[in-house]
């Protein structure tokens, strides 16, 4: 069933047409030019505005009341693909590079993520990675403390954010993919204890070239990670 969403959304004549759901809310959605792109509905735009643009960051194409249209990534989830276990080391570091690439474009536009995890990173159909859902998003300073635990740095959690708190989740991200688990793990509230004052696992001793990488990019303070995605890319290359 197609359903014109002119006819749900008030303030929207014709336009575009939900052709299947991907996701709680959001829609493959066709375009009046034919195109497939991705709809969220939402109660307001998601932040970013649409001209943030980089080949490493989901394209917004039309925010407006309602509803926000986003170019449509014809591949999962990371989160999807991390169910099956940990990636091989090659392809998590191709990822990785391509997710810094993005975190390093939109931290020099002076957009902090806040909410960097696998379900926000997703594959196009030739198997690159960018990120999505900039829901959370802002300038660096004083933020709520929303995220999801696990992959929010602790200045997140005491209601600051700047990019270095993305690093932070980047380096959870980093361990995921490497080991087939979070670094951080238990119920909601373990989880932000652990990220506060405990240590992740070791990786396993085949990935050992990685661990002082993991280590400063999930250093409690943020001055003791690396200060930019560049930086980080750099120590990864190194390593890999």
């Amino acid at each position: 069933m197609q359903i014109n969403i002119g006819s749900v959304l008030p303030g929207r004549a014709g336009g575009y047409v939900l052709r299947r759901a991907l996701a709680p809310g959001v829609w493959l959605a066709g375009a009046p030019d034919g195109a497939q792109v991705a709809l969220k509905l939402a109660a307001a735009p998601l932040f970013p505005p649409p001209g943030l643009r980089h080949t490493r960051i989901v394209a917004v194409l039309e925010a407006a009341p309602g509803f926000t249209v986003m170019e449509y990534m014809a591949g999962p989830a990371l989160s999807a693909l991390l169910q099956e276990g940990p990636l091989p080391a090659a392809r998590a570091v191709a990822w990785m590079a391509q997710m810094l690439e993005g975190l390093e474009y939109a931290h020099g536009a002076g957009v902090v993520h806040r909410d960097i995890k696998p379900s926000n990173l997703l594959l196009d159909a030739g198997g690159a990675l960018k990120i999505s859902d900039f829901g959370l998003a802002g300038k660096a300073g004083a933020a709520s403390a929303h995220g999801t635990p696990g992959y929010m740095a602790p200045e997140q959690m005491r209601g600051q954010a700047d990019p270095r708190s993305d690093l932070f989740a980047a380096a959870v991200v980093l361990y995921q993919m490497l080991a087939g688990r979070r670094p951080f793990e238990g119920t909601p509230f373990q989880m932000m204890q652990q990220v506060l004052i405990g240590a992740p696992p070791p990786l396993p001793p085949a990935l050992a070239r990685f661990q002082a990488v993991i280590g400063r990019g999930l250093a409690k303070a943020p001055s003791g990670r690396f200060q930019h995605a560049s930086e980080f890319l750099a120590a990864l290359d190194t390593a890999a």
